[in-house]
């Protein structure tokens, strides 16, 4: 294989593949990126066993061929490289030389029949959508997926595409998100737990404006876009009845500034447990306090803010973290609390909806101890 490539495009489509090489593994191949040329197009793959990611960079090759070499020596060498054009080479005994006119790198690859080959099976159906509204979606769902190893369903988004609308959900049994897109429309129902290392990697390589194709297969999904495909396997198991745990009653309603509320809880939460996080809402008509105290450490703080709530007083707690997690997903100047009693969930969601979008938290409220 010898191809001559741009520095900058090279960079930037190994950049795409390197993220999913693991960073601890005990196949030490998985390391390794490939690098396969075909008629002056170099495809590069990388892959963890679940999650897999190509994407093809345009270069001026002489010999085609293929070879897998360390992907993340071969990534940094690259990046650090002047911008300038740069010559790869291999031979027979499976060595690479990096070369451009500043320098010579040589690299110990192995053959391409080494790496993992990852079959992709039928897709049962695709659709496609825009890169922004993907983007969007993952991005005010997955803050919320669980890190509980022992709750392997939950450490991923739920996708779930009706005839009529498109959803993203994510709990950790604490919090919930959900977005909605009503101007999706489908002939077909699916689900699928997407895991959160393959939406990361989707993500961080797709523009808003480019149009990105997600087929769905039994146990796998692919995502593609551009010159890049990202082929991942779904996390089994059966997603949780989340709908179960959104209460419908929640009748009391509260208004308040999202920047404000946000200052506060933050200046308050200093003050709070360092493993609890632990904040204490007294509301009454008008007026929230926000109180924190750390018995261990010694300390309180407590800050009052004006609200719009016409509703019966109580007193919650809530673990600042989560709640200002939520409030980041906020892109109004309110945010509208949905409220029954200081036993039960908080509905979250911004003052006024996005055009055919409906988004969505619950936050659950902790246990006041006596001493806060």
């Amino acid at each position: 294989m010898k191809f001559t490539a741009n520095k900058e495009d090279f960079f930037n489509s190994l950049q795409k593949v390197i993220g999913v090489l693991p960073t601890k593994t005990t196949i030490p191949i998985l390391g390794n990126v490939l690098l396969r040329l075909e008629n002056s197009k170099l495809n590069i793959l990388g892959t963890d066993l679940e999650i897999s990611i190509s994407t093809y960079c345009e270069v001026n090759g002489s010999e085609d061929g293929a070879l897998s070499v360390p992907g993340k020596r071969f990534f940094e060498i690259v990046r650090e490289l002047p911008n300038i054009p740069i010559t790869v080479e291999t031979d027979v005994s499976n060595h690479l030389t990096l070369a451009n006119e500043k320098g010579v790198y040589k690299f110990v690859g192995e053959s391409e029949d080494e790496f993992p080959h990852i079959a992709v099976e039928e897709a049962e159906f695709e659709f496609a959508l825009t890169g922004e509204k993907f983007i969007r979606m993952v991005e005010k769902t997955m803050y919320a997926a669980s890190t509980d190893e022992l709750r392997t369903t939950l450490m991923g988004v739920y996708l779930q595409i009706f005839p009529n609308e498109l959803r993203m959900v994510a709990t950790d049994g604490h919090r919930l998100a959900k977005i909605t897109d009503k101007s999706f429309s489908s002939d077909q129902t699916a689900s699928a737990i997407l895991p959160l290392k393959a939406l990361q990697l989707v993500t961080r390589n797709l523009q808003p404006d480019t149009s990105l194709t997600i087929a769905v297969g039994e146990n796998h999904v692919v995502f593609s876009f551009d010159e890049t495909r990202v082929y991942t396997k779904v996390i089994e198991g059966q997603y949780p009845n989340y709908e179960r745990v959104i209460p419908l009653d929640n009748q009391l309603e509260l208004f308040v500034n999202r920047d404000m509320l946000m200052a506060a809880v933050k200046r308050v939460s200093i003050f709070s447990n360092q493993f609890t996080h632990q904040i204490k809402f007294s509301l009454s008509p008008s007026s929230l306090v926000i109180q924190a105290e750390d018995v261990e450490m010694g300390g309180e703080a407590q800050e009052s803010i004006p609200v719009d709530y016409s509703g019966k007083s109580m007193v919650i707690g809530y673990n600042a973290m989560y709640l200002l997690d939520i409030l980041r997903q906020i892109e109004t100047q309110d945010v509208l609390f949905q409220l029954k009693d200081a036993g039960s969930a908080a509905i979250v969601k911004p003052s006024e909806q996005n055009e055919n979008e409906e988004l969505m938290m619950l936050l659950m409220p902790i246990r006041l101890s006596d001493t806060v």
